[in-house]
């Protein structure tokens, strides 16, 4: 019976390395067991003594396994680095291969020989792929190139731009994600729809030192995992996965832009370290309180809609907040927002908010949005002078009132209420829509509109308006 490679290695002493190698090649050449081939290759590597370059060659030439060829090549790097047929066999690699990762190998392998020939077997290569995939003008990092002399050897930069130039011929090509290049090196990569289970499965992603861009959104993520390098990200797409926690982000201080919408997250953690977050987006998941969100002291934008959230709390260190959305989700009462001083745009859209309040010191607020809720008394609008946009459709409003300071207002959404009379217009200068359609309106005339000057669009469909009231409204806005 044919011993395995570890009792191979094992009894080395007594066989002795040239039966060893028989029996370890035998191995190799016969067996379609690639972990057992794997290994032997391995053990074969580590007694070999630099006399078997064409058996090694021609294992990282051709063999069907993708990881035998990679320590075939490994050994040849480690055991032949003075062999000059080495080259010119890591050149026929880089230029005929379209194996991405031997590429990579190829060229790391030649800039570690630190030979003249080999440096400008690389610059030859990164010259070739800049001229293939630059039409237009070389950038200034670009022509730094073709100053290189290859008796220096080749800076981290140089060596960098080849292997984004690689990865981008392999992403758009090989995996159909589309790449922005910035200098050479890839500056935003979007997978989305890529089918993709692992961040890691993304080949060279660890290479992308220069990535500011990530797009991994509608693919099926379980879990945040290989992206912890990538400590240049600025803005990260995760949104439309199968993630149920926020995890292993804590490295990511540029990130500016966050993007976990649309996952089965319930709670929120991990974000402690970024605090150069400035939009967050948490929206369509799992999650019960608003908590541990004390140190994003720069976001700017919260979107935590269609979650489970019943409270509105744990704002307070939120100060630049400028655009809140808290719609669909189980909240009761407005309260926890008297330290947004910059807020402007606040959705709380499909709660159960049964009363306006809480909104005292909110002086810059542009947008209101509270359709679909239990209100039954328009109040408590008086600090709102900057306020251009207010929604409130869907309520239990009868009496229109409480709008008086609103000069600024350019937009009033008040449909689907039980409200019977136009009225309490007054102050609404600037007002230039008003949707009011589906209430109790049975009478309109120009005397209810009088003081709305700037008033462009009027909807009043679905109200019972007696005949005469009916043949103004068509009559002064034109349609019906």
């Amino acid at each position: 019976m044919t011993p395995s490679p570890q009792e191979i290695k094992d009894r080395i002493n007594k066989i002795g390395i040239s039966e060893a190698k028989n029996l370890l090649k035998n191995w190799i050449l016969d067996s379609n067991e690639g972990k057992l081939r794997a290994q032997a290759l391995e053990i074969l590597g580590s007694i070999e003594e630099g006399k078997n370059f064409k058996f090694f060659e021609q294992l990282f030439l051709s063999d069907e396994n993708l990881q035998i060829r990679i320590i075939a090549g490994q050994i040849l790097k480690e055991k032949y680095s003075s062999n000059k047929k080495l080259i010119p066999l890591l050149e026929f690699i880089l230029k005929k291969d379209d194996n991405v990762e031997l590429q990579l190998f190829a060229v790391r392998t030649l800039n570690l020989l630190d030979s003249v020939k080999a440096r400008k077997t690389v610059i030859d290569f990164l010259k070739n792929l800049i001229e293939n995939e630059f039409s237009s003008k070389i950038s200034k990092d670009l022509q730094e190139i073709y100053e290189f002399r290859p008796i220096n050897s080749i800076p981290e930069a140089l060596l960098s731009i080849c292997i984004n130039l690689i990865l981008k011929i392999f992403y758009m090509k090989k995996c159909g994600y589309h790449v922005t290049l910035k200098g050479g090196k890839i500056f935003s990569l979007n997978c989305e729809s890529s089918n993709l289970n692992k961040i890691s499965n993304i080949l060279g992603l660890n290479d992308l030192n220069d990535l500011e861009h990530l797009q991994l959104a509608r693919n099926k993520l379980e879990s945040i995992e290989g992206i912890q390098i990538l400590t240049k990200l600025r803005t990260l797409d995760l949104a439309y996965n199968k993630l149920e926690k926020i995890e292993n982000l804590e490295d990511l201080i540029n990130l500016e832009e966050l993007n976990m919408s649309y996952n089965k997250i319930r709670r929120i953690n991990s974000l402690d370290s970024l605090c150069n977050l400035k939009k967050l987006f948490l929206n369509h998941n799992q999650i019960g309180e608003i908590d541990n969100l004390s140190n994003l002291v720069k976001i700017e934008h919260l979107n935590l809609s269609y979650n489970q959230i019943s409270e509105i709390k744990n704002l307070e260190c939120l100060e630049q907040l400028n655009r809140l959305n808290l719609a669909n989700n189980k909240i009761e009462k407005i309260s926890g927002l008297n330290n947004l001083q910059n807020l402007m745009w606040l959705h709380l859209n499909d709660n159960k908010i049964s009363q306006i309040s809480g909104l005292l010191n909110l002086h810059q607020l542009k947008g209101l949005y509270l359709s679909n809720n239990l209100i039954n008394d328009i109040e408590s609008l008086e600090n709102q002078v900057n306020l251009k946009k207010m929604e409130l459709s869907k309520n239990k409003i009868k009496k229109i009132k409480g709008l008086s300071t609103l000069n600024n207002l350019q937009e009033l959404y008040l449909d689907n209420n039980s409200i019977e009379e136009l009225e309490g217009f007054e102050g609404l200068d600037n007002l230039i829509i008003l949707y009011i359609g589906r209430n109790h309106i049975s009478k309109f005339n120009n005397e209810s509109i009088k003081c709305l000057k700037n008033l462009n669009f009027l909807f009043l469909n679905e109200n019972p308006l007696d005949k005469e009231s009916w043949e103004y409204f068509k009559k002064r806005f034109k349609f019906p």
